[in-house]
């Protein structure tokens, strides 16, 4: 059986972590913050219902009790769309002062123990993504050639000196080196964190595997030795010494970043992926896909073709151009940045926001 699954990892007060990509002025541990999420994940088994009729839909989350969020029960709307809700604690936290950001990922790792003590028909297949995340066309593509091996991820095209979250690959080759007693003749690649699809066969390799390495991980830190900062540090070292590959395949999914202002790779091309993670948009498109399924349809949005469905997508999301109105308002933003760096007491009457 093929499975389907995102997940959301609450943060308690006192373990609040940094996520640049949500409103940074709200804490984690606030409701606020996490009902980004929630809105997030909603909106991903919506538009993956749409085109994933036979797959299990499935939610991890540290959550005992689901809220409601803008009028709205989560367990009534997760019934609805058929997704079964697993709840399972968060157990591999890293101590305060690991690292800043993204502390939660390793929720992940908890994920991975449920499946491998759960499920033990070892062909089964799980895709896990992160919860912004939309799908555009069936997953079939993604877990047929999954199939063939067991597993597939995609790796970050970064350059072997770019530090990402403390390490740059070249880094990482080090780090593999000493952990792996041995010299590596390439430099290593950095998978995408938000994306692993891989057989039950192959999670029981990777979480046994993490289970070795965590001990080793929180020893590094305590002695201030380099160690891997984040989950997909982590996921890319069990990955290599586990001989799985990256997938070449540019046809399924990719990281698009979408604003004009600060960064935008989006292309022709993409609106024929399988996938699209959506990190920039969680509280604009996202929150306004959420609007529109949610509360201005009788039918979360499943009512209308596939058609208007991708129209939808591509007009909110200003993938693959931006429209007309939209292009104004990052004008708009743009000038009043680069008039207020000029003129720091230039003042106008309400200050244009990205909002709406």
């Amino acid at each position: 059986m093929n499975h389907i699954c995102t997940w959301i990892c609450a943060d308690k007060v006192g373990e609040e972590g940094i996520f640049p990509q949500s409103n940074t002025r709200l804490k984690s541990s606030s409701k606020g913050h996490q009902n980004i999420y929630w809105r997030c994940l909603v909106v991903f088994y919506i538009t993956s219902r749409r085109f994933n009729k036979n797959e299990k839909h499935v939610l991890f989350t540290n959550v005992r009790q689901l809220p409601e969020v803008d009028g709205v029960r989560m367990s009534d709307i997760l019934k609805k769309l058929d997704v079964e809700v697993v709840c399972t604690d968060f157990k591999y936290k890293t101590p305060k002062g690991y690292f800043g950001t993204f502390q939660n990922q390793f929720y992940e790792f908890s994920i991975l123990e449920y499946i491998s003590q759960h499920n033990k028909c070892l062909d089964d297949q799980y895709l896990i993504v992160d919860s912004d995340c939309l799908f555009l066309k069936p997953a079939s593509e993604m877990f047929n050639e999954a199939a063939k091996t067991g597993f597939m991820s995609f790796e970050d095209e970064c350059t072997v000196d770019l530090v990402i979250n403390g390490l740059s690959r070249r880094n990482m080759k080090t780090l593999y080196e000493s952990l792996l007693s041995r010299t590596l003749n390439e430099i290593p690649g950095y998978h995408l964190g938000e994306f692993l699809l891989a057989s039950v066969r192959n999670i029981n390799k990777i979480f046994s595997d993490f289970q070795v390495l965590l001990p080793k991980m929180l020893e590094r830190n305590s002695k201030g030795l380099p160690k891997f900062n984040e989950e997909a540090h982590t996921l890319s070292f069990l990955y290599f010494k586990n001989d799985l590959k990256a997938s070449q395949n540019k046809t399924l999914m990719k990281r698009i970043w979408t604003n004009p202002l600060f960064y935008r790779n989006v292309s022709n091309a993409d609106i024929h992926l399988v996938l699209w993670h959506l990190p920039a948009e969680k509280t604009f498109g996202i929150a306004r896909l959420y609007e529109d399924f949610v509360h201005k349809s009788n039918h979360l949005g499943l009512e209308i073709s596939d058609e208007a469905y991708l129209e939808l997508l591509q007009k909110t999301l200003g993938i693959p151009s931006l429209p007309i109105k939209m292009k104004l308002k990052y004008y708009t933003i743009s000038c009043y940045r680069a008039i207020k760096k000029r003129w720091p007491s230039f003042k106008m009457t309400g200050k244009p926001t990205l909002a709406g």
